[in-house]
């Protein structure tokens, strides 16, 4: 028991939020499905699972022996979610097109199954480059949020709850850390970020799950590619800086290395300049993402999760006394 309800346990692909995994992860049933829902007839279908969220998500690279009209060889990703969160998706890439970022391009939808299929955008994770040293500028990656930023919020958008998730993540946290030294970090943590959580409002639209892993440099062109950005919605745009900087701290305290830190200073400092922004709001954003994040070591089921959780709870906690 985690937060009162019965802990529920299913082995992979069998997720019963996610219908169409079984088949999704099935070389044979993922042929079928690619003939039917992508025009495409691959003799032969490689399925590499590149990311999967139980109960959320799963992304799948399929690369198949067949090819589309105007794609060459066919790479293909395959987007696994619950059928609901398909319209949202939909919705998100119409809202997200205004911010100049480069999207993939979608070529095949199952939306009753929860599955949508987009072509490989050939490019370098940002994060490869962050830690190589050779990262875009941030005013580049900037630009594009402040255009999203921008954009006119439809009636009908959806508002983000950050309550809701910070008060799950903290009753997750105090069944899984028993010991009074941890206790004692939690609660010191809770104990700050809880009042701002609960007078945060949503500004504008943003993306709300933004950092260096969702990103593609294309060098041909010099542009940036989005590759995630289903939870565009109403938020915050310094939550989006937060969150880019939560990870990039992450990153730093899990072993990176220190060409990371170097543009986790570079980015924060380029944001605060740029937007005026006071220091404290944008540390307690960073210290919230941080903490938001602690749960995930757990979740991966990493032998390590315990130590990892404190890590990251400890990393948060600096943010917040940098805050004060």
């Amino acid at each position: 028991m985690v937060t009162g309800k019965p802990l529920k346990l299913y082995r992979f692909p069998d997720d019963p939020h996610l219908p169409a995994l079984p088949a999704a992860v099935s070389a044979v049933d993922a042929r079928d499905l690619l003939t039917k829902y992508v025009d495409i007839r691959p003799r032969r279908v490689r399925l590499e699972i590149v990311r999967y969220r139980p109960a959320s998500r799963a992304v799948i690279r399929c690369t198949t022996s067949g090819k589309m009209k105007d794609i060459g060889r066919s790479i293909i990703y395959c987007r696994v979610m619950r059928p609901r969160a398909v319209s949202r998706l939909l919705t998100a890439a119409t809202l997200v097109e205004s911010s100049g970022f480069v999207l993939p391009r979608m070529v095949g939808c199952w939306a009753e199954g929860g599955v949508v299929w987009n072509v490989r955008i050939p490019g370098i994770n940002v994060r490869d480059l962050v830690y190589d040293g050779a990262p875009p500028e941030p005013h580049l990656i900037l630009d594009h949020l402040e255009h999203l930023w921008s954009t006119p919020v439809p009636e009908d958008v959806r508002t983000r709850n950050i309550l809701s998730g910070f008060q799950t993540v903290q009753r997750t946290l105090s069944h899984l850390l028993q010991e009074q030294e941890s206790k004692e970090l939690l609660e010191r943590i809770v104990e700050t970020l809880e009042p701002w959580v609960k007078q945060w409002r949503p500004t504008v639209l943003a993306h709300n799950d933004f950092y260096d892993d969702q990103m593609l440099f294309i060098p041909n062109t010099g542009s940036l590619a989005l590759v995630d950005f289903e939870e565009t919605a109403l938020g915050d745009p310094m939550l989006d800086v937060g969150n880019m900087l939560a990870h990039l701290s992450r990153s730093v305290q899990m072993g990176a290395p220190q060409a990371v830190e170097s543009y986790w200073s570079r980015f924060r400092d380029t944001a605060l300049g740029r937007f005026g922004w006071e220091r404290r709001d944008l540390d307690l954003r960073e210290a919230y993402c941080l903490f938001r994040l602690a749960t995930n070591p757990f979740q991966s089921l990493n032998e390590t999760w315990r130590e990892e959780i404190l890590a990251g709870l400890s990393v948060a906690d600096h943010v917040l006394k940098r805050a004060a």
